[in-house]
């Protein structure tokens, strides 16, 4: 089982088909930008300058007529994200166990008088979202 390290593998935003940074993996069409692109770092002008170079990619794509030939396919949505998960080997975790875990972080924070205390380790996260 693989878990989400955080990080969607990307050149400039352009979402790779795996972590070897070869832009010949290039996901035709799909793009990231944020925590997402680059992991939970930065302030709000480091978000702009993320999206600002994701856009730029889109739009060198766009120019090139790498998105033309998608565009009118259907999007598969949900059910093409849980059919990559699933060849990737990622269990995603359903709103209802995110629930979970932020029950228990908050419980644990009130204990020392925060508003949370983060779980850290996969094991205790896993633990809480299935109690």
């Amino acid at each position: 089982m693989a878990y989400f390290s955080g990080v969607v593998p990307n050149v400039r935003g352009r979402v790779l088909s795996d972590n070897s940074g070869d832009p010949t993996l290039m996901e035709n069409g799909l793009y990231v930008c944020g925590w997402l692109k680059r992991g939970p770092t930065g302030i709000i002008a480091t978000n702009l300058y993320c999206a600002e170079e994701t856009v730029a990619s889109i739009s060198e794509d766009l120019e090139k007529g790498m998105l033309s030939s998608i565009s009118s396919l259907p999007k598969p949505g949900r059910e093409g994200l849980l059919q990559l998960l699933d060849r990737r080997d990622v269990i995603p975790i359903p709103y209802s166990s995110w629930e979970k875990i932020d029950s228990v972080e908050r419980r644990l924070g009130s204990l020392r008088n925060k508003p949370r205390e983060k779980l850290t380790s996969w094991e205790d996260l896993l633990k809480a979202a299935t109690t």
